[in-house]
């Protein structure tokens, strides 16, 4: 049930929303053991004109960046299993995106049990696990 929040900037006006829900719902289930199923994804273009690094606009630097946030329970991926969801989701992005600045980000983050859920539960009680 992980949320996968993207946003992304390409020099020009490609539409590249399709290709990289594919790949992230794809990598998040292969790397994070997520079931593609119940993966959501919400993707923002941002025009290079508006997102800034180190003080110049994307436009400026000609080069292409990304934001991916995974939400997903805590506890219920290990380092190694992260480490090689950024390393993977760094390099697909650039695959899909065209040359990276090095300022683009993969965060993957740990929501708490009896915080984090859909439909109206939470991890927590989808699990069975006692809410205190």
């Amino acid at each position: 049930m992980p949320f996968i929040d993207v946003k992304y900037s390409v020099p020009g006006d490609r539409d590249l929303r399709p290709q990289i829900a594919a790949f992230l719902t794809d990598a998040t289930a292969r790397l994070l053991k997520k079931n593609p199923e119940i993966s959501a994804v919400a993707i923002e273009q941002v025009p290079g004109a508006s997102w800034f690094v180190g003080g110049q606009s994307m436009a400026e630097h000609r080069r292409a960046t990304f934001w991916v946030a995974v939400h997903v329970t805590r506890g219920t991926n290990v380092k190694e299993e992260k480490s090689a969801y950024h390393r993977e989701v760094f390099a697909g992005m650039e695959r899909i995106l065209g040359p990276l600045h090095s300022e683009s980000y993969v965060y993957v983050v740990d929501a708490d049990g009896d915080s984090y859920g859909y439909g109206g539960l939470t991890s927590d009680a989808r699990a069975g696990r006692a809410a205190r």
